[in-house]
């Protein structure tokens, strides 16, 4: 073998840094050495902060840069016997062998988040680079290679939840919480082969009538032991995986043939995860779906959130056109929770805005909150984009609403969310009875 082709096979072609097969050989022989001399080592894992957004806004070139110049200002740190690789993506591994106490390796994680700090920035983009880190111990934390990985890993996911830019040392709660999730995560696997899950509708009404215009299909998890899981729960470890495609595609399936036996033609909303937006095959799964249950398109509304749509924008504006290219109605959900509301509704191809329930709760606390919500409203009228108020509860709310000049609303005010075996009333008399209560809101606010 050619010197130019054992460096191939140990090296990360980007960065230069050992790779992560080479890594794993070199961890796996120090931990037998450090474990003959009964002696300590620590993993840092690292990952560059922002790193996608870098990638989305200029481009996997200027992410290569990137990637190359916090490789050299880590590797200037480092001491003789420390070892970097990339272990691909955006996250880096140090191996810290013969250590005295976790002092010192805090020591070199300091050192080096302040050396990519005081060196890097990106184009316009504001501040500096930064790195998090999270660090497990051998064998304090874990006695094999697999395990220490997973550790310092978890440690670094924790970093990510609560504060990026530091770092963390990981700890028995981390294992607790992690060991906790990957239950959970099975448990969900077979839950889809059990029949565990299934869907409740809440409606969408008029505010003034109480007419039914369609649902909202919301996944439940009803677990033999635990009882009901609350989605959000378990939604985001689906998220954390590709169980979420599978659990998406359930959803949808589901949610389609219900509502093609209703005796009206009411709106199906179904939600659509990060995931599942930016996977190339949601069109067609879209399709082939609608075509099986015999589902108009028409009837089936597509929600989204402004943070998937950022994920990858490029992605999801050719996924969303041609899911809209099928006939079916794609809506904004939590509206006003994203980063760039305005620009969204003008870039995506978007057919309704559904304002976050948030901001619905805050109208009389927030003036703030209540100024968002008239402003959403008319910029939708001016945009000619229905606009729905998510998260109506109380009748102060309500009342707020239709002296806005809002027409339609979600929430348990108007309907709590019922299975598919208590549709049945909803949707044949295709209005929602109103309480004395509420109708002496619409008539005060109508005068």
């Amino acid at each position: 073998m050619s010197i130019r082709d054992r460096w191939n096979r140990t090296r990360d072609l980007v960065t230069g840094l050992e790779n992560r097969a080479n890594f794993i050989d070199r961890l796996d022989r120090e931990i037998s050495a450090h474990q003959a001399r009964n002696e300590q080592l620590a993993i840092l894992c690292l990952d560059i902060d922002g790193f996608k957004d870098i990638n989305d806004l200029y481009g996997h070139t200027t992410g290569d840069h990137t990637l190359r110049d916090v490789a050299s200002k880590l590797t200037t740190v480092l001491s003789r016997g420390q070892i970097l690789a990339r272990l691909g993506g955006d996250e880096f591994a140090v191996l810290m062998p013969d250590i005295e106490s976790p002092t010192e390796v805090r020591i070199l994680a300091e050192r080096l988040q302040r050396a990519v700090a005081a060196g890097l920035q990106v184009k316009d983009l504001p501040g500096s680079v930064s790195v998090s880190i999270g660090v497990a111990l051998y064998p304090t934390d874990a006695g094999d290679r697999a395990e220490l990985l997973s550790c310092a890993d978890t440690a670094l996911h924790r970093v990510k939840e609560e504060s990026s830019g530091s770092c963390r040392f990981f700890d028995t709660t981390m294992g607790d919480k992690l060991r906790e999730r990957r239950t959970i995560e099975q448990d969900l696997r077979q839950a889809l082969q059990d029949d565990q899950l299934y869907l409740v509708y809440q409606p969408q009404a008029k505010i003034g009538t109480g007419e039914v215009t369609g649902f909202e299909a919301l996944l439940r998890w009803k677990h033999p032991v635990r009882g009901d899981v609350p989605p959000g729960l378990f939604i985001p470890i689906a998220e954390e995986s590709n169980l979420i495609l599978t659990l998406g595609e359930w959803v949808l399936r589901t949610a389609c043939r219900e509502a093609a036996s209703w005796t009206r033609p009411l709106t199906i909303a179904v939600n659509v995860s990060t995931r599942q937006l930016i996977d190339e095959g949601l069109a067609e799964l879209v399709q082939s779906i609608l075509a099986d249950t015999n589902l108009s398109p028409q009837r089936l509304e597509i929600e989204v959130t402004e943070t998937a749509l950022i994920s990858d924008p490029s992605r999801a504006r050719q996924t969303l056109k041609r899911v809209k290219a099928l006939g079916v109605t794609i809506a904004m959900d939590d509206f006003g929770t994203g980063y760039s509301s305005l620009s969204n509704v003008r870039e995506f191809p978007l057919d309704k805005i559904k304002i976050d329930r948030s901001f619905i709760k805050a109208v009389h606390a927030n003036k703030q909150a209540a100024a968002i919500v008239r402003a959403v409203r008319l910029l939708c009228d001016g945009l000619g984009l229905p606009v729905i108020a998510e998260g109506v509860e109380t009748a102060d709310e309500l009342r707020f609403l239709i002296n806005e000049g809002f027409t339609d609303a979600q929430g348990y005010l108007l309907g709590a969310p019922v299975p598919a075996s208590d549709i049945g009333p909803l949707v044949f008399e295709n209005v929602i009875p109103l309480p004395s209560a509420r109708l002496r809101i619409v008539s005060e606010a109508a005068v």
